[in-house]
């Protein structure tokens, strides 16, 4: 009887579980979509009962498709930040709030704590641009707003720690959760005086920081029950699924970078130290594994814009399926000159984050003559998404000086991985396989049992599919780029306050 290690992997759109042998081939997998609750006023919710509903599902699954398996551990990972409320007993009080919330109420709140001084003392510890997704702007909203719910809540936590909850009876909370918004890198705990800034009395309501390759606890009998799993099966503290995919591509050298270009998009780059600044770009958070800081700036649509533009014309584009909408678009963009025939597109369809925080900033298309086609808006569209990773990159320490990892559902488009790779001017790199979050938090889950480094768990056999970039098409996006942050900045200026 073979032994296998599990993952699970809580994400905003849907949850994944996966058995691996030890050389991280998959054994059994299982995908069921989430739900997401959009209001008219911004607000992104989940229904949690729902999402540990999902979570059984897939964990049943695996389960019963590894008839020959031992199990030797669970490592959970999930989507990050937000405020997942919960009572003395562990149960839901409301919706969980997600970390990509944009209510007006809270976008307001957010505002006067940046006119009130709050919020760069705030960056001066935990060195991260707060938006309206974070766990004190959300619990701030719940007081105000929603105050019987506050009344009776015990523990506010982020998804993976719900469902770590769920598993174990134990509430845990690893260090790259922990980062936003009231760790403070100076002391490397969370910081008294940033609860002052924001929330003071969210401070005993989160647990203590620990590490992701620590046992949160063993599978209770009730979960057990649920999901068909043994008993006293080993689970490690629940890590940010950001954190676990880096830990599956086996990254942890200051320098490295990686970018996904899914829903939304995200930029990482890893470093050995960090400066606290009261005026910080976008987010830091700790390694999932390492005593190591992670720049992460994340722009609010990355993937979205091509489905969001695709999804517009249905019957030209053809096909009931993302990849044949993809592969009718990619044929009307790949002879579209770079520059969209001086069409720019500016990706703000769901505000932004990164590489500044503008809530109500809005997308649109720049530059369109009455010669202006659909196939210029399609490759203005791609171009916009990848001039905006460009951004983040040139707003923290300048492009790229190395390749570049590349993972999301973007990854799996050619046309854009070349994009991408020409606007940057560096290699993009992408794994062949999808599944790095999975795997991520299946080998931190197993080094939580065995004492060893995931990373070094994590290696394993794939294929590397390297798109080169272009000297000549990079030296042309210089000009296509300087136009994009004019417009960037012009645009910025006229946001909505």
């Amino acid at each position: 009887m073979s032994e296998a290690w599990l993952g699970l992997d809580v994400g905003t759109t849907a949850v994944k579980a996966a058995a691996y042998t030890h050389d991280g081939k998959i054994i059994a997998s299982e995908e069921v979509p989430s739900k997401m609750l959009r209001g008219s006023d911004g607000s992104n919710e989940q229904n949690m009962e729902e999402v540990w509903s999902n979570v059984v599902h897939c964990l049943t699954s695996v389960n019963s498709k590894c008839n020959h398996c031992t199990f030797a551990s669970l490592g959970v990972a999930a989507q990050g930040d937000g405020c997942w409320a919960l009572d003395a007993d562990g149960a839901p009080v409301r919706n969980a709030i997600l970390w990509s919330d944009m209510r007006k109420d809270a976008v307001a709140d957010l505002a006067k704590l940046d006119a009130s001084g709050a919020l760069k003392a705030v960056g001066q510890g935990c060195n991260t641009a707060l938006w309206p997704g974070t766990s004190a702007i959300g619990w701030r909203w719940m007081r105000n707003h929603d105050p019987a719910a506050a009344a009776k809540t015990a523990h506010v936590v982020t998804c993976g720690d719900f469902i770590g909850q769920r598993l174990t009876g134990e509430i845990g909370i690893d260090f790259s959760n922990a980062t936003i918004p009231f760790f403070d890198f100076n002391l490397h705990t969370y910081g008294d005086s940033l609860f002052h800034l924001q929330c003071e009395e969210l401070r005993s309501r989160l647990p203590e920081p620990r590490r992701a390759t620590e046992i949160l606890g063993p599978l209770t009998k009730q979960a057990a029950q649920d999901t068909g799993l043994p008993m006293g099966l080993p689970v490690s503290v629940p890590t940010l699924d950001l954190g676990a995919m880096i830990v599956g591509m086996g990254l942890s050298t200051p320098g490295d970078m990686m970018m996904i270009m899914g829903t939304t998009a995200v930029v990482n780059i890893l470093t050995d130290a960090i400066t606290p600044t009261e005026t910080p770009l976008a987010a830091t958070v700790m390694h999932a594994t390492k005593d190591m800081p992670v720049r992460v700036l994340a722009p609010s649509t990355g993937a979205a814009a091509f489905d969001w533009f695709a999804n517009l014309h249905p019957q030209s584009l053809g096909g009931g399926t993302t990849s044949a909408m993809a592969d009718q678009l990619n044929t009307l963009v790949i002879d579209v000159p770079i520059g969209a025939n001086g069409v720019t597109f500016l990706p703000y369809l769901n505000g932004e984050r990164a590489p500044f925080v503008a809530p109500n900033i809005r997308a649109g298309f720049l530059g369109m003559s009455a010669r202006t086609t659909k196939a210029d808006l399609g490759r203005a569209v791609m171009e916009g998404a990848a001039l905006s990773l460009r951004h983040c990159c040139l707003s923290e320490n300048g492009l790229p000086k190395a390749p570049v990892h590349l993972t999301g559902g973007g990854a799996r488009n050619t046309v854009w991985c070349q994009i991408i790779a020409d606007v940057i001017g560096q290699d993009v790199l992408v794994n062949s396989t999808s599944d790095l979050g999975l795997w991520g938090a299946a080998c931190i889950g197993a080094a939580a049992t065995t004492g060893q480094d995931p990373i070094d768990l994590s290696k394993r056999n794939h294929r590397i599919i390297r798109f080169a970039s272009n000297p000549e098409h990079h030296t042309a996006y210089g000009a296509v780029f300087d136009r994009f942050q004019t417009l960037s900045d012009a645009l910025r200026a006229l946001e909505p306050r």
